[in-house]
């Protein structure tokens, strides 16, 4: 095997995901990773599909049923929290063949980082700061100001990537901003309806609860906003005082929700965006996940689709022997033209995803009940299924 020593930048799905992969096919990868833990937040995601077959190659499945949020259904309510209209998740999941789950981002970060190899080198609470290429090998530099050579480099840290930034230039050229901001995170001690997600709307506005344990309530917000806004990235109080600016009066639960916000410990703010690239490598360098085919939350698939992308990019790197100029190239032709798909889809739904008026949320309510036929909610749902992608048996 050529190339085996890879170094993989973050630990979220995308890169755990990743090396449980290498480890497997024989590789030696490493893991780094700014933040000194693993992250904790982001929102609920709906698993299923190709990541879902991914998962169950993994043997992980046990595990993520455990994790589980088995939501009996997603409501929208009134200012009044009178019902408007639902969504049975349970009859969801039997049309697709029980091969779905709700997961909290982090929980499923969690059970494939669980399942790496223990001899796989994970270093926390650093990043790299310069990349050097040949023929040859990768050199890194990272921050704490220690060298290491590699033979490959992958990026796997996300919508605003390090690697890309440093070896494909400045996020603004790949960038596909839609005109959304969304946040997540759990509040303590603010027990809600019993295994009911529920949403409420104003126009351009959309929030929601989720108590997935007595004490424990999870959060989520998006709201639409012409141009992107000015904040530090990493400036979370900015965020808040955003967050707070925008929801606390527009009734419903949210003065409550809002005042308990600041001492939550896993908040989750960004813009709804894609990144369009037409090349995914450079050299040594290979990108995957959001890092170079984010589809959006607006997709419901970006979780899912980052660990079918790493699982095809070991794959290829196994089939090629280590050749990462053939095993590269082969990666984004299976996978690419499938993103493609995946980012159009998503920016179709980009108009509906939070109604910009009244009658537009009655639309919305009205359609939901449409839902409980038979034939419609076949019909709808056959759209979740990852058509056109078939996973190779990598040996």
């Amino acid at each position: 095997m050529n190339n085996k020593n890879i170094l993989i930048s973050g630990a979220g799905i995308a890169g755990t995901t990743l090396a449980f992969w290498l480890k497997k096919f024989g590789f030696n990868p490493t893991i780094i990773e700014l933040y000194p833990t693993l992250r904790e937040g982001g929102y609920a995601i709906d698993f299923m599909g190709a990541g879902y077959d991914v998962a169950e190659k993994m043997g992980i499945i046990p595990a993520l049923e455990k994790a589980d949020l088995d939501i009996s259904k997603l409501s929208f309510v009134d200012k009044n929290n009178r019902e408007k209209g639902n969504m049975n998740y349970r009859k969801i999941k039997q049309l697709l063949n029980n091969r779905a789950f709700t997961l909290l981002r982090s929980d499923l970060a969690k059970v494939i980082y669980n399942s790496i190899d223990q001899e796989t080198e994970i270093i926390f609470g650093n990043s790299i700061t310069k990349i050097e290429q040949d023929e040859n090998n990768v050199m890194v530099t990272f921050q704490n100001g220690l060298t290491r050579q590699f033979d490959l480099l992958v990026g796997a840290d996300g919508l605003h990537s390090n690697v890309r930034n440093l070896i494909f230039g400045s996020e603004a050229q790949f960038e596909k901003y839609y005109g959304y901001y969304t946040a997540s995170c759990t509040i303590d001690n603010f027990p809600f309806k019993d295994r009911a997600f529920s949403m409420y709307n104003v126009p351009n506005k959309q929030v929601a609860l989720y108590s997935f344990t007595e004490k424990k309530t999870f959060t989520f917000f998006i709201f639409s906003a012409n141009e992107k806004l000015s904040y530090a990235y990493h400036d979370i109080e900015k965020q808040k005082q955003i967050l707070k600016t925008e929801f606390m009066n527009i009734g419903w639960k949210c003065p409550e929700i809002l005042s308990k916000i600041d001492s939550t410990k896993d908040f989750y703010f960004d813009a709804v965006s894609q990144i369009k690239m037409e090349k995914w490598s450079s050299n040594r360098v290979a990108l995957v996940g959001d890092a170079c085919d984010c589809p959006s939350l607006l997709s419901g698939k970006g979780s899912t689709l980052a660990m079918v992308g790493a699982y095809i990019l070991a794959g290829e790197l196994k089939q090629a022997n280590g050749n990462y100029k053939i095993a590269f190239e082969q990666y984004q032709h299976i996978f690419k033209p499938f993103i493609d798909k995946k980012q159009k889809a998503a920016q179709s739904f980009a108009k509906s995803f939070v109604p910009k008026t009244n009658f537009g949320i009655w639309q919305r309510n009205f359609a939901l009940k449409l839902m409980s036929l038979p034939f419609v909610s076949k019909l709808i749902f056959n759209q979740f299924k990852d058509k056109g992608l078939i996973l190779k048996e990598y040996r």
